[in-house]
């Protein structure tokens, strides 16, 4: 598999996730997305609760697949490695989730886990510099970082009595912006190089 295609899985990895949302929400029934978390969708003897263990589960095994394209393009095109590192929070917390689910008392332990998303997001911002096509991929990084940010709304006490949902789906529409973003810049950047080389030969 080489590394467009495992790329590719960050922009598949957020297709999953909405569309399971949507479809559990439906099985869930009695269910809205602007107060309801995504938690609820898989807990503990809901009838969506198989399905958005499997697709949660799947998501983070495909996130393994995206950290290793984004981990190959970095080195393929001397990109610091570092924002790559910070990746792995998000397979932890969707596997943990997946096993975890909302009851289990153990469900929200991963939560701090995901702060390393934060500062993925700002490091790529801050460390990927020096090249005119990655101006796209920093601007889209911070666009996601605060997007991820609005997770404070939790402290209106009004917005998170009425809408932890929303509140929540904020945070994923933020990693999924960033996942999309990695995508399809370093992609770009890669078939650059790839294509800047067979002119050269």
């Amino acid at each position: 598999m080489n590394i467009k295609m495992l790329l590719y899985t960050g922009i598949i990895i957020p297709i999953v996730f909405w569309a399971s949302t949507i479809l559990c929400g439906f099985i869930h029934g009695n269910y809205n997305h602007l107060s309801g978390t995504v938690s609820e969708l898989g807990a503990t003897g809901t009838r969506s609760e198989p399905l958005m263990a499997t697709l949660t589960m799947f998501s983070a095994i495909l996130s393994m697949f995206f950290m290793m394209g984004v981990y190959g393009a970095c080195k393929q095109l001397g990109l610091n490695i570092i924002p790559v590192f910070t990746l792995p929070a998000f397979t932890f917390m969707m596997g943990w989730a997946a096993m975890f689910h909302a009851g289990n008392h153990l469900h929200s332990a991963s939560g701090p886990v995901f702060i390393l998303l934060y500062l993925g997001t700002l490091l790529v911002a801050i460390l990927w510099r020096g090249k005119r096509e990655l101006v796209s991929v920093r601007i889209t990084s911070l666009f996601s970082l605060v997007l991820m940010l609005l997770i404070f709304l939790r402290f209106v006490p009004f917005i998170q009595n009425t809408y932890p949902g929303l509140i929540q789906r904020f945070v994923h529409l933020g990693w999924s912006a960033w996942f999309i973003g990695l995508s399809i810049g370093l992609i770009r950047l890669v078939s650059l190089q790839e294509n800047q080389q067979l002119l050269n030969h």
